[in-house]
């Protein structure tokens, strides 16, 4: 054998190792289609699967339940969207809205703003008037207190004249009074003058003979002197003489003369006439008058 059969045979060699090759992977990966397609469920077994047709089932069931789903999803999305494109409606209805009342609170702010620079102003304008107003009402207090003063002092100079009037009135009445008593007095002068027969007022009638007067002996502390309860306002002067007399059982005893020394408002002290008898002694509530009847 030359050498080109010797290629060859070497050539037929390797072409039947590489068939043999193919042929051993075609029946490693030989497959059965029909099982494949058609083998149910209840008879795989492990290493193997479902057939295709039955995949195809259960895909197109999934299918359906996905289409399902999608519609169920569509109709949310698009229930969704219109939900939302009411909102946005409903935003863009409030932005609206909002943007108008904006405005308005921007006028009204804009309002105050003015009003705020006006009552600023009005404010200010009253701090000065109520700071002239204190300026002014310190005036007047100091003022008031001037006047209360002028009152007072016023009121004191009234006081004082109102004093000086009741003690004027008071005096009025006092010399009223003493005028009837001086008119009294020169009543009972003139009867008096006319008793003793004399009217001449320079002659001493009221050293002849005393009023007519009658009284009581209040007491004889000795020494010749009698106490009687007659005095001046009854119209004794020092110098006069008065009887002394007792009454007893009825019938009155002449006692003796007395001569008045001494006088007060209500009585008298006197003692015994110089040169004219006693019948007896005086004693405390004998009699006495001016001149016995």
């Amino acid at each position: 054998m030359n050498l080109v059969g010797k290629i060859f045979v070497v050539l037929i060699f390797v072409m039947s190792l590489v068939f043999m090759s193919f042929a051993v992977a075609v029946y490693a990966t030989h497959r059965n289609w029909r099982e494949v397609v058609l083998l149910p469920k209840d008879q795989v077994v492990p290493g193997k699967e479902i057939g295709l047709k039955f995949q195809l089932d259960e895909a197109k069931v999934k299918n359906e339940g996905f289409k399902n789903e999608l519609e169920k999803v569509t109709r949310e999305r698009d229930a969704e969207k219109a939900a939302r494109t009411d909102a946005v409606t409903k935003l863009e209805n409030e932005l609206r809205d909002l943007t108008k009342e904006r405005k308005k609170r921007e006028q009204e702010y804009a309002a105050l703003v003015k009003s705020e620079r006006d009552n600023v102003a009005l404010a200010k304008s009253a701090v000065d008037e109520t700071a002239r107003s204190e300026k002014e009402l310190a005036g007047l207090r100091t003022e008031v207190l001037q006047a209360q003063k002028d009152r007072d002092a016023n009121f004191k100079e009234v006081q004082r004249l109102i004093d000086e009037l009741h003690q004027a009135v008071n005096d009025k009445v006092q010399l009223q009074n003493r005028l009837t008593t001086l008119a009294q007095d020169l009543a009972e002068a003139k009867e008096a003058l006319r008793w003793v027969g004399d009217l001449n007022p320079k002659s001493d009638y009221k050293a002849k003979a005393p009023p007519k007067v009658d009284g009581v002996v209040l007491a004889t502390p000795g020494a010749g002197l009698v106490e009687v309860s007659l005095g001046s306002d009854d119209g004794l002067r020092k110098g006069h003489q008065l009887e002394v007399y007792r009454i007893s059982g009825g019938a009155s005893t002449y006692v003796g003369r007395i001569e008045v020394i001494k006088t007060a408002p209500n009585l008298s002290v006197c003692k015994l006439a110089d040169k004219f008898p006693q019948n007896s002694n005086i004693m405390k509530g004998d009699r006495v008058a001016s001149k016995i009847e």
